[in-house]
């Protein structure tokens, strides 16, 4: 298949072929892509529980040594007397036993003031006091406790001169951590537990504290590191890492630097260190160490006093689970190709097969272009196809039909058009007849209004003459057949002026309020106005007009008339006057059904109307329209359906007019 061929000029197998292979590939690479994401977050968040576990394992056994610790303590100082602890060597050699039975660094006995009275695993020395020590104080207070805390290297050197050099480890300048200009730690991260010593009655008359210095020393990580990960692996680095941090500097990890060596006084990363140590919170989420990214979890490690002293981590490397994570997403893809290739082959094949019969009828289709009717497709089987070729065979037979047809057709041809030419030569005259009918209604009301002026005429003179003839003159009679004839003529010729519109307005000021009761005295008798209510709300300073009394009713008719239909003969009609920039401003609103927003437009071209039925001729208000436009005045229309409609007629006012008196506002039924 050529890719340079537009897709519709292709072979209908062609066709199929690229559609299928689009809506494959792309459902495919879909699929491929949320099955990778699936596989990349499960991954990923099984090593975020990895990680998690490890931590909660690493946290029991560091509870573990600091509960042993407790123990040996509290089991211990029941024992001693203060009083004979200077000059025992039993007490000496009973807790030296106990120093290398829990592996401490240090174990000290002090009296009630917390004044050190014997040491034992380091310097002999004493008098100096240790009862700001958190886990001591609580001691000399009748409590066992037992707790982390720092530890100046002054104490550790009381202690033991070798625990301070051992504290004394030097910072060194860490990727994405926190600066800061410490270059050497001068304090010691300490696993300590202390006990009361009584005498006799019960007193406190002393404490028993042991420690064990976590700066530099590396059992109690290596045992985590060794139950969690047993020497795992990944391109000659080891997968897990555990480290106790003293604040965020670490002081006993499993963690290498680039040349092998444990990276003690590595920094926290900045946002584990503003998480954990500002904040207290733990960390569960991938962080840089070092100089890779782990999988990580950090917890803080907290004082007696409930103080952040450190922080205790697990983390595996990101560079092994993302390793595994794209040997399965590349495996994945791999089969996912496979299969589509495998598909592509069976597709070609089956649609190979499906088409084939269509390329047979494509050959007849020349051969019938060509003229020759007498072709015929055969299709075995049932289906779609044999289908389409009974259906192909039927147009051949249609074909030949309509071939037939043909010549009658043409006959038919010449006698259709001269019957198209006689309607068309019929319209023409109606047209004409329906100019020439205009032609004449515009003519009847120019001859109206001319004739109008003698028959006045006529009429005076010949009133005038009755007047001077007595009532028992021969003639009258006939002059006043004259008068009745005359004033039938004149009424013929007003109705005319009407029918036309050309009557003259005759223009005068008026009081719109007179106006308006007046239009409403007219239509307080008809019977679709008994059950609306009225209501009027005129301003007193509503100034008059020049108009035509009877046109202005005539609008104002118009208008009450299509609220009374918009209302269905029942609901409230308000009448609102009041000047606008000195026009006079009548607002007619009634609580009818509404205007459509889609047809309020229209509402005054001539003959459009929005009722049914027949009702209203569609000119009432584009007459109101045109009567307000001739007095210079303007009319508006608002409208919400299902909440009613309002008309606001502007009219100049008069020059120098003012209203008289308001009529009050009233309620008219």
């Amino acid at each position: 298949m050529r890719l340079d061929v537009p897709f519709r000029t292709r072979s209908l197998k062609a066709k199929l072929i690229l559609s299928y292979l689009v809506i494959l590939g792309a459902g495919g690479l879909l699929t491929s892509l949320v099955g990778s994401w699936i596989v990349s977050t499960t991954i990923m968040a099984q090593a975020q529980r990895t990680a998690e576990h490890d931590l909660m394992t690493a946290r029991t056994i560091f509870e573990g040594e600091l509960a042993t610790l407790r123990q040996a303590v509290a089991l211990t100082a029941p024992a001693i007397r203060i009083e004979a602890a200077r000059d025992s060597p039993q007490l000496h050699q009973r807790l030296a036993a106990m120093l290398d039975d829990v592996a401490c660094d240090f174990v000290t006995l002090t009296d009630a003031a917390g004044r050190v009275l014997l040491r034992v695993g380091g310097r002999d020395g004493a008098g100096d006091l240790v009862g700001d020590l958190a886990v001591v104080a609580a001691a000399l207070t009748g409590q066992v406790a037992a707790a982390p805390g720092l530890l100046s290297t002054t104490q550790l050197a009381r202690e033991n001169p070798a625990l301070a050099e051992r504290a004394r480890i030097r910072t060194v300048p860490t990727p994405r951590a926190t600066p800061d200009t410490t270059t050497v730690l001068e304090e010691g991260l300490a696993l300590m537990a202390a006990a009361p010593v009584r005498d006799p009655t019960g007193r406190v008359a002393g404490a028993l504290y042991a420690g064990r210095l976590l700066n530099g020393r590396f059992e109690l990580i290596d045992r985590v590191w060794s139950l969690l990960y047993q020497g795992e692996r990944y391109r000659r680095e080891d997968v897990g890492t555990v480290t106790i941090f003293q604040r965020d500097v670490r002081v006993a990890t499993t963690v290498r630097d680039p040349e092998g060596a444990r990276a003690l006084g590595t920094r926290v990363s900045a946002p584990v260190r503003a998480a954990v140590l500002d904040q207290g919170l733990r960390w569960r989420d991938r962080a840089f160490v070092v100089d890779d990214w782990y999988i990580a979890a950090y917890d803080p490690i907290r004082a007696l006093d409930g103080g952040i002293v450190g922080i205790l981590y697990v983390g595996v490397l990101e560079r092994a689970y993302a390793s595994i994570r794209d040997r399965v997403i590349l495996s994945f893809f791999a089969i996912a190709s496979i299969g589509f290739l495998v598909i592509i082959g069976i597709t070609y094949v089956m649609i190979s097969n499906i088409t084939r019969p269509i390329g047979d009828m494509v050959a007849a289709t020349h051969s019938i272009a060509a003229g020759r009717l007498d072709q015929e497709i055969q299709a075995a089987g049932q289906g779609e196809l044999t289908l389409l070729a009974d259906s192909f065979n039927g147009m051949l037979a249609s074909l030949r039909t309509m071939k037939a047809d043909q010549e009658e057709w043409g006959r038919t041809l010449e006698e259709k058009v001269r019957q198209r030419t006689e309607e068309v030569t019929a319209m023409q005259v109606r047209v004409g007849q329906s100019e020439r009918l205009a032609s004449l209604g515009m003519l009847a009301a120019g001859v109206a209004h001319e004739v109008n002026n003698p028959l006045g005429g006529i009429l005076t003179l010949t009133a005038l003459t009755l007047e001077d003839l007595p009532a028992d003159h021969p003639n009258r009679h006939n002059l006043e057949v004259v008068v009745q004839q005359t004033e039938r003529c004149r009424d013929i010729v007003k109705g005319l002026l009407d029918f036309s519109r050309q009557s003259d307005a005759t223009m005068e000021v008026l009081q719109l309020h007179d106006v308006l009761g007046q239009t409403l005295e007219l239509i307080a008798q008809q019977s679709a106005f008994f059950n609306v209510q009225i209501e009027r709300v005129w301003a007193d300073d509503l100034p008059t007009i020049t108009g035509d009394r009877s046109q202005l009713q005539q609008v104002f008719l118009n208008i009450l008339v299509n609220a009374v239909q918009a209302m269905d003969e029942r609901g409230v009609i308000t009448i609102r006057t009041a000047t606008r920039d000195g026009e006079a401003a009548i607002a007619i609103s009634d609580t009818g059904c509404g205007i459509p927003a889609a047809v309020i437009d229209r509402i005054f071209d001539p003959f459009f109307t929005t009722r049914e039925g027949g009702r209203g001729s569609g000119l009432g208000l584009a007459i109101a329209y045109g009567i307000v436009t001739r007095h210079r005045g303007h009319i508006r229309v608002e409208s919400a359906v299902g909440q009613g409609t309002t008309f606001t007629i502007l009219l100049p006012a008069s020059a120098g007019g003012t209203a008289g008196d308001r009529p009050a506002n009233t309620a008219t039924p």
